[in-house]
Parts: C-alpha cells; structure tokens; sequence
C-alpha cells in the first residue's frame, strides 16, 4: 500500500470506530442512571450521597457517564478496526494470533477497570479511618467525583492493554524476549511512575493495586513472546 491509501485506510477505521463509538454512546446514556447507581456504591460506606450545583448538571453528568460507558461497549469493534489496520503487515502465520490478542484486550481492559472500582471501596474506607478533622467535611460533587471514578476505571482498563501492544510489537520485529528481559529495571521505573501518575489523589496504596498486576503483565508477556519464538 502507498502512503495515501495508509492515510486512507486510518480514515475508515477512525470514521468506524467514532461511529461504534457514538452507538455505543447513545445505548450509555440510556444506561447511565444504573451505571451511576453502581459507581456511587463505595461512597455508601462513608453515608455519603452525590451533589450537583449547576441547572444543566444532571445532564451533563448523564452524558458523561454515556460517553464512559460507550468507549466500553465499542471497544471490541475498535480493537477489531486497529488489528485490520495493522494486519496487512503481518505474515499468515502471524495473522492466526488475532483471536487471541482480541479476545486478551478485552479480558485485560475489563480486568483492569474492575480492579479499580473493587479498590475505590478500600480508598473510601481508607478515607474514612483518616478524616477525623472537623474542620474539614468530604462533600462529594457529582461531576468531580464521577469524572474522577470513571477516568480511574479508563485508566486501569487502558493501561492493561500494554501487553497486548508488547504482542504486537513483537510481531512486527520491533520487540523481543530478550530485550524485554534486559530492559527490566527501565520498565519496572516505568511501571512504577505510570501507576503513581494515573492515580492521581488517591491513597498510597490503591497505586499499586496497577503497579504489581503491571509487573505480573510484564513478566508474562516475556513468557509468551518467547514462547512465541520472537
């Protein structure tokens, strides 16, 4: 393919993904109020419920929920459209590995997104054994704490997937096992700062519910790249 049929390729599969992206959005904010209903779970512990000051408020918080919720159900069609992308590159025998690393991305992103919302319920606890000072009050706001909750979850799902983008990379040449192996203290620094960076505000200990399942990642995705013969 030629540089432009590439540009225009990437253009099919941004224009199908948005529109995956919007269905999926449109089916979101249908949901939302239960999804809010399950997000606002942990504040339960502290007897604690979600305040909104401005008229438009609890549309836009609905809207944002949607859009959350519908980058989740969309996800498999847009992985399917970045493995069509990238497929042309790849060998027969490489292309056999595309159910497997779909099927992985989702399972991780998932994983990953359900690992943070079970930990919310132990920063929240965690909160409430500290705050003891009357002259400060947790006054939860509906858009900060949700917009918080929900880029949390974004977060964890997304940055599961780098695995899969290690596979991938494999595949194409540019990484192998040995490398991986030898660039262990770079990637565990790196692990460290990313799991710190994306959970911004939160306990000391909620980071590394990302970090050690990122090391385990790590070192498994070693294993199966070498497994893999690359």
């Amino acid at each position: 393919m030629t540089l432009i049929e590439h540009l225009e390729e990437l253009r099919r599969v941004l224009i199908v993904s948005l529109i995956a992206w919007t269905a999926g959005s449109a089916v979101g904010v249908a949901l939302s109020g239960l999804i809010i209903g399950l997000l606002v779970r942990p504040l339960a512990y502290l007897h604690l419920r979600l305040n909104y000051f401005s008229p438009m408020g609890y549309f836009t918080i609905h809207l944002k929920v949607g859009l959350a919720a519908g980058l989740a159900l969309s996800l498999p069609v847009i992985l399917y459209q970045i493995w069509g992308f990238v497929k042309p590159g790849l060998r027969p025998a490489e292309r056999r590995f595309a159910g497997p690393l779909l099927a992985s991305s989702l399972g991780l992103f998932a994983f990953g997104a359900a690992l943070a919302y079970f930990f919310l319920f132990i920063a929240v606890r965690i909160i409430g054994a500290v705050s003891h000072d009357p002259s400060l009050v947790f006054f939860p706001e509906a858009n900060a704490y949700l917009g918080f909750v929900l880029v949390l979850m974004l977060a964890f799902g997304i940055t599961f997937e780098f695995p899969v983008a290690l596979v991938l990379l494999s595949l194409t040449g540019l990484v192998t096992s040995a490398r991986l192996r030898r660039s262990r203290r770079v990637a565990y620094f790196a692990i460290g700062v990313v799991g710190y960076a994306v959970t911004p505000g939160v306990d000391p200990i909620t980071p590394l519910a990302l970090i050690i399942p990122l090391l385990l990642l790590y070192e498994g995705s070693i294993l199966v790249i070498r497994r893999m013969r690359r």
